[in-house]
């Protein structure tokens, strides 16, 4: 086999590849929203009223059940249905934040790793 013809089997052995790894991504990413919307779950299950600084109490549930998640060949996610989510993450004039997205992200980031970390063997 000459050089040229091995480094176009090179290459196509490596298309390949890279074409199977996005795959397996892509098949992951409900996953990391699943694991996501779990983080959330457990995040937002304190006790109301919440104090200013901490997560959001659970008053109603609302907040807590309508979230919805997504997820396409690069991103995935989850966003709440609910229009007052920003209010308690941000505050307002008269009302202290109560921040839970980072605390949602941080909760779920070892089980998104483990989840993306089985591509490849």
């Amino acid at each position: 086999m000459s050089p040229g013809a091995a480094a176009g089997h090179i290459v196509i052995a490596v298309k390949s590849e890279v074409q199977k790894v996005k795959q397996e991504a892509q098949t992951r990413m409900p996953r990391g929203a699943n694991a996501l919307r779990n983080a959330e779950l457990s995040i937002l299950a304190g006790p109301s009223p919440s104090a200013p600084g901490g997560t959001p109490g659970v008053r109603t549930g609302n907040l807590r059940r309508n979230w919805t998640m997504f997820s396409s060949s690069e991103i995935f996610g989850i966003e709440s249905g609910m229009g007052y989510a920003g209010y308690l993450e941000h505050g307002t004039r008269k009302m202290a934040a109560r921040p839970f997205v980072d605390k949602i992200q941080q909760e779920a980031m070892p089980k998104i790793r483990a989840i993306f970390e089985e591509i490849g063997g």
